[in-house]
Order: C-alpha cells, then structure tokens, then sequence
C-alpha cells in the first residue's frame, strides 16, 4: 500500500506529460471540485467551466487553503479501467485541477493541501478497486490504469520533485536571513533594556532638581551681599549636574539609534531577493527596530526638554541674585546716588514706552494687507493690534502714570478713532469681504462660521475666520 501510495501522489503532482491523449484546446468531461480550508461544502462544476470557476466558488465560501480535485467522467468503479479515453479525460483534468494551483494561484499551502486531499484519496481508492479487479478481468483491462499510472510518474515525478525542493530551498534561505538578522540584534536588544532602566532613574530625579532649585532661590533670596557668590556658585553647580545624567543619556540613545537605523537597513537589503517567496507564503518580513526607535525618540525629545528647562531655571536664579546684589548695593549707598538711579530707571521707561507707542500709531495709520490673488483685506492682523491699542486707554487716563506721559501723548488722538474702528468699520470689511467670497462660490461653511462670529459681536474671532477663508479660497 506505501508503494501505492506513492505512485499515485507522484501521479497527481506533475504537470501534463507529452503525448496526452485528451487534446488542450477541447474540454474532457468530468467535474472540478474545490473545499475552502474553513468550510465542509464542496463546489463541483462541470469540466467545461474550468478549474477557475470551482475555485472562485469555495474563495467566496471560505478561507485559504483551498483543496482542488477533478471527479472522473465515469459514474462507477468498474468503468474506469474499460475505457482508456475516459481514463485519459480523467488524468488530464487533474492535470488541469493541479496546474491551476500551482501555476495559476502559486499558493503553495492550498498546493500541499490539493495533493494531499480529495485527490489522492480518489486515486488510492480506485487503485485499490483495480486490484481487486485483477482476480476477476483479464490483465489486459487493468493495463490501462497501470500503464498510465507508470507513464505519468516517471515523467512528472522528477520536475515536481525539484519545484518542491527549490521552494524548501527558498525558505531556508528566508529562515537564514531572519537568524542572521536575530544574532545582529541580540546586543543590540541588552543596551536598549539598559537604556529604557537608565532613563526610568534619570525620569525619577526631576522632583527632587526641582525641589534643589527652590531652596537654591529660597537661600539667595535671604542672602545679604557677602553670601551672593556663594548663591551663584551654588546655582552653577546644580545646572551642571541636571545636564550631566541627561547628555550621557541622549548620547547612548543617539549612538543606539544609529545603529538601529542600520540593522534595519542590512535587513531590508537582506530580505529583498525573498520577498516574493513570503509573498507566495502569506508572509510578511518582520519590523524589528519601528517600536524601539520610536520610544528612543520619546526618551531623547525628554532628556532634552528638561535640560532646556534646567538651564532656564538656573538663568533666572541667575539673574534675580544679580538684581538682588544691585538692590543691595543701591540701599547701602546715600540718598542722592539711589534718587539718581531711579530718575535714570524712570527716563528709560518712559522712553522705551513712548518708541512703543508711536510704533503702535503708526502701525494704525498703514492700510491693511490684501491677498494676493483675490485683493481681498486681511484683517486678523490688524484687528489685534486695535485691540491691543484700545486697551492701553485706562493706562494713559489714570493718575500717578507720569513716567508714561512721554508715550501717551502720542496715543490719546488714536484712542476714540480706534474704538470707532472697532466697533463699525471693522465688522463692516469683514462683512463685505464674506459677500465678496460668497459671489466668488466660496464654500458656504467657513463663510457662515465667520459670519456668526461676526452677528455675535466677536469681531477678534470673525476677523481670524475670514482671513482663514480668503487663504482656503486662494489655496494658500
């Protein structure tokens, strides 16, 4: 039975041998069958429609694999050796059942369970039948089949053989690959479990560099002159040591990384030539450096946002012991020298606002920007700025704001023109430019949002609505 087994499996694995008789461009009778792997039910067609049509069927009724066969045109067991022509119709629609897998479908899972399934046991039964027939029928009548039988896996054995053993090939080639790749990894993966430990240590100090800077600011700020260096000293000191642990840290990550970055480039160059055999297979190649990269990043961009807030703490401090000492001094000099220093600090204020206040005035007496395809006034921009400018009336009505003097003179004159603006001339550009938009066939959302704003009485928000619709109706 194991050396019939045999023969009938190397019968179903070959393509068609030279010298069939059933011709290609005429249709044997019989019927084509095929079970998805997931179902119970069979799809038989008639021969005529082809392997196809039965595959399609048990496609839509299940998933793969997909077991194919080809029923015999003769509808008994004894039939089958008194004809060699239907024996021929039969052995060449296995030929086709087979071929439409292998070269039709090229899935080797639904190959493997079609060689081994429905159509083997057909052949073992019928062979099995066939000896029972040699007691009984002349030699002659059991010739036919064993004939056949003989012809075809001599002929097809060899050439399937060496499909089946070029694609174990393939796969010890992929499986070469994924363990090359592995052993590459393997210290890569020991210093990134490292890093992720010596970043969870550096993350559980950030309470504690906070608390050292208040005392540090807490210290200074009780410090009289004499202690001031210290203080400073102090305050160096720690800005050292919070950027210490941190750029050791983001060295190794950026180091790791890298090299990252370049096992994932010799893997995808590695993997290239096999692609379509994981593809044949239903396979993916693996992604072994996404994940870790990605929560490098996430370490690195930390590192580097609390050193920056390390060093900005640490500047203030800084820069309040430096005032500290100023004032010191200042309060430990005579009455004249302190009434000198704050005239000077008064002059400078008042000058400083009086630049900035006629840098506001003529900034108003400018025409807003327009858009450069459509003309139309932006006016977010200067909505802020009029805005800005309304608000700074009670600074220059109120009493005591002498040092501002020098400024608001420059401003009263703007205040009620701005106020105005604010309240009509604004709102009616605004409103003109949605009409102007709408006559172009701008879309009616964005224009009704502005619109609304505007009926609301935010003229802020409608003016930052409509200039994000000119930019969209421009494209810009």
């Amino acid at each position: 039975m194991r050396q019939t087994a045999s023969v009938v499996a190397a019968v179903a694995l070959g393509a068609t041998a030279t010298g069939c008789s059933w011709p290609r461009e005429e249709y044997a009778p019989g019927r084509f069958c095929a079970q998805a792997n997931t179902s119970v039910v069979e799809h038989c067609v008639d021969a005529s429609e082809g392997p196809g049509s039965a595959w399609s069927k048990a496609e839509e009724d299940g998933a793969l694999p997909i077991s194919m066969w080809a029923r015999p045109p003769f509808r008994t067991s004894d039939a089958f050796v008194a004809s060699e022509a239907d024996l021929s119709a039969w052995f060449d629609n296995l030929d086709r059942a087979v071929a439409y897998v292998r070269d039709e479908k090229k899935h080797a899972e639904s190959l493997r369970a079609t060689l081994h399934g429905e159509l083997l046991g057909l052949l073992l039964t019928y062979r099995r039948h066939q000896e029972e027939l040699l007691h009984e029928e002349p030699v002659r009548a059991a010739d036919n089949f064993t004939r056949a039988m003989t012809d075809r896996a001599s002929a097809e054995k060899e050439p399937r053989a060496a499909a089946l053993t070029a694609d174990k090939q393939a796969m010890a080639g992929v499986q070469a690959v994924f363990g090359e790749a592995r052993r590459n990894a393997a210290p890569l993966v020991s210093r990134y479990a490292a890093v992720a430990v010596r970043f969870a240590d550096y993350r559980g100090t950030e309470a504690a560099e906070t608390a050292a800077y208040a005392a540090l600011s807490a210290e200074a700020s009780r410090s009289g002159i004499d202690g001031l260096d210290g203080a400073e000293q102090a305050v160096l000191a720690a800005a050292r040591d919070a950027s210490r642990a941190p750029t050791e840290l983001a060295a190794e990550i950026v180091t790791l990384s890298a090299e990252l970055q370049a096992l994932a480039a010799s893997f995808e160059e590695a993997i290239a030539p096999h692609k379509e055999v994981l593809t044949t297979h239903g396979a993916a190649a693996p992604d072994m450096t996404s994940g870790a990269l990605r929560s490098l990043g996430a370490m690195l961009g930390y590192a580097r946002r609390r050193v920056a807030r390390s060093d900005a703490t640490a500047t203030a401090l800084l820069g309040g012991i430096a005032l500290r000492r100023q004032a010191i001094r200042v309060l430990q000099g005579d009455e004249g020298a302190r009434e000198a220093i704050a005239r000077s600090r008064i002059e400078r204020a008042s000058e400083r606002f009086r630049e900035a206040a006629r840098a506001r005035a003529e900034a108003l007496s400018a025409a807003p920007p327009v858009s450069e395809k459509l003309g139309l006034p932006l006016l977010a921009e200067r909505c802020g700025a009029l805005l800005s400018l309304a608000q700074m009336r009670p600074l220059c009505e109120a009493t005591g704001a002498s040092w501002r003097e020098a400024g608001c003179a420059e401003l009263r004159g703007k205040f009620d023109a701005t106020e105005a603006e604010l309240r009509t001339g604004l709102p009616k550009k605004i409103a003109a430019g949605l009409a102007a938009l709408r006559e172009k066939g701008m879309a009616a959302a964005a224009l009704d949002a502005a619109q609304a704003r505007l009926d609301a009485g935010d003229v802020k928000g409608a003016a930052i609505a409509y200039d994000a619709a000119v930019r969209g109706a421009e494209g810009t």
